[in-house]
């Protein structure tokens, strides 16, 4: 009769065990819309950056973010996207004239701490929560050197996985405002694809 119990009692502890398991959390889905950002971003980035689970998402621009939209002005933009508790932001914008140039990037892709970012021509390099990338920027709209700069700013790291997913959002950023928004020369050479990381 003892080991009938001791069954008994075993049979109910993984039950138990196995109804916790799969216990409704209380937490939703983190849904990452297909598009972020004004619809100019992939969402599958953002999404591979935020938790599964947790708050809802959430998103707000300002500036210029989709250049196909029909009220777009060449002005910087910024995007802050939400979900599950965490919040990725992504910059861009114009360096004009000499105050920042491709040897600063080179200098500071190298500095202690940072990670060497590099997509074709651009270049940058992640450091702290940041990932910067960079790339020369002369147009008919610029006078001498410019460059287009794109920050993703996400959480403090040297997860070389989490870098190499910041780094692949800017990268999908900064190809679509150098060709789209700020027409640079050349944009339409940087790759497709990730950029290499380290």
């Amino acid at each position: 009769m003892a080991w009938i119990a001791v069954a008994i009692v075993g049979v109910l502890a993984v039950a138990a065990v196995v109804a916790w398991r799969f216990w409704p959390t209380g937490e939703s889905d983190v849904a990452v819309p297909a598009r972020v950002c004004d619809n100019a971003l992939p969402g599958s980035d953002v999404k591979a950056l935020l938790p599964v689970k947790g708050k809802p998402f959430s998103q707000w621009h300002t500036g210029v973010f989709n250049p196909d939209e029909p009220y777009v002005k060449k002005v910087p933009g910024t995007c802050k996207v939400y979900g599950g508790g965490q919040s990725v932001t992504i910059k861009h914008g114009l360096y004009s004239g000499s105050g920042y140039t491709m040897q600063d990037v080179a200098r500071d892709a190298s500095s202690s701490g940072a990670t060497q970012v590099t997509l074709g021509e651009a270049k940058g390099f992640h450091k702290g929560d940041t990932t910067s990338l960079f790339a020369n920027c002369s147009s008919n709209e610029s006078n001498g050197k410019t460059l287009v700069e794109v920050d993703v700013t996400y959480r403090n790291t040297t997860d070389q996985a989490v870098i190499e997913k910041m780094a692949s959002l800017a990268a999908d950023t900064l190809r679509l405002e150098a060709r789209k928004l700020w027409a640079c020369e050349g944009a339409d050479a940087l790759p497709n694809g990730r950029p290499q990381v380290g």
